[in-house]
């Protein structure tokens, strides 16, 4: 089999501190090409969605990157979001921030935009679902005979022991229930799928270590701004969580990157990662005191629809990957040629 030089990614996200980390993997491994980004509610509301993802798009020297605004609320008309861990704007944590050097694309240009890289990739394009499903279920309702045409659609949603809405529930999947039953409960996406779920995301931890060495310096004054903006919203992310975990907490999950981790595995590259899946159909569970459960079924139940769920992975790989990403994002992000003081005065919410 021949393995192509790169994977073109488009990536659906809800930025987000773990979102910012599957981005800046993205756009800094040598084996991923990122060629577009979308964004929904989630985290927060779309309007900061977008911003977010304009604005490290732009800390990041990827203004080549467009960014399209998608759904503003779930299928059934829902709003939610997640102050309690991100903040109200989803990316709360540092005055680092640069404002965003360029505009999004207009939102109906969004699914005409998706559409022509599946095209342009025949077969290759692999698609970054890290938030509600929103806008994945309404863009194969207009064009299900795209479903075929991508490469994978890698997931990160669903529990199946762990829960973190609802009781039963995992965010992305609680926040648009119906939206993530249509999509994991399809027959021609399930063979696509590369389900990341709580369950495994939640083991990959960022502890001190690791926030150290995404500092890599003796003091935040001392980093890179690049450097200083990634350990301060993964130290923000750190501290919002312990607030409800208590002392002992070691560091947050950082659940969204792992989705991106285990494509470029599947993929042919970075195979150190030792990623290990079963594969099973699924159950989305629509209202009801279950609202947003996701239901594992046995191997013999419905194997038309099965989608490969990732259950283990190498976490000090991981980081390795991440880490690399990181030293390559450091040389080229354009907030190291901005004075440090310059940004905090004109950093805005």
């Amino acid at each position: 089999m021949i393995v192509q030089a790169q994977i073109p990614i488009w990536i659906d996200c809800d930025p987000g501190q773990d979102d910012i980390v599957a981005i800046t993997l993205a756009a800094y491994n040598p084996h991923l090409n990122l060629v577009g980004v979308s964004t929904v509610h989630g985290n927060a509301t779309l309007d900061y969605t977008t911003r977010n993802a304009l604005r490290f798009l732009t800390a990041l020297n990827k203004m080549d990157v467009p960014v399209y605004p998608g759904s503003s609320k779930s299928l059934q008309g829902n709003i939610d979001g997640a102050p309690e861990v991100h903040g109200k704007t989803g990316l709360n944590g540092s005055k680092l921030l640069p404002e965003p050097m360029y505009a999004a694309k207009d939102h109906s240009d969004f699914f005409p935009a998706l559409k022509r890289q599946i095209e342009k990739f025949k077969g290759q394009l692999c698609i970054a679902a890290i938030a509600p499903m929103t806008n994945i279920a309404l863009f194969f309702r207009k064009y299900p005979e795209l479903k075929k045409q991508i490469r994978f659609l890698t997931i990160m949603g669903g529990g199946f022991d762990l829960f973190n809405r609802n009781g039963v529930a995992e965010f992305n999947i609680f926040d648009d229930s119906q939206a993530a039953q249509e999509v994991l409960e399809d027959d021609i996406l399930a063979q696509h799928i590369l389900l990341a779920p709580l369950d495994t995301t939640s083991t990959v931890r960022a502890t001190a270590e690791i926030r150290n060495k995404v500092l890599a310096s003796q003091s935040v004054a001392k980093a890179s701004n690049f450097r200083a903006l990634m350990y301060e919203l993964v130290h923000f992310f750190y501290l919002k969580v312990k607030e409800r975990k208590g002392p002992d907490y070691a560091g947050p999950s950082v659940h969204d990157p792992v989705a991106i981790a285990s494509l470029l595995e599947t993929c042919g590259f970075e195979k150190e990662l030792d990623c290990k899946y079963i594969r099973r159909a699924i159950d989305v569970v629509i209202d009801g005191k279950e609202d947003g459960a996701t239901k594992m079924l046995s191997d013999k139940v419905h194997p038309e629809r099965a989608v490969k769920i990732l259950i283990d992975l190498n976490r000090e790989k991981f980081w390795k990957v991440i880490l690399n990403a990181y030293v390559e994002a450091d040389k080229n992000a354009y907030i190291n040629g901005v004075d440090r003081q310059k940004l905090i005065e004109e950093y805005r919410p």
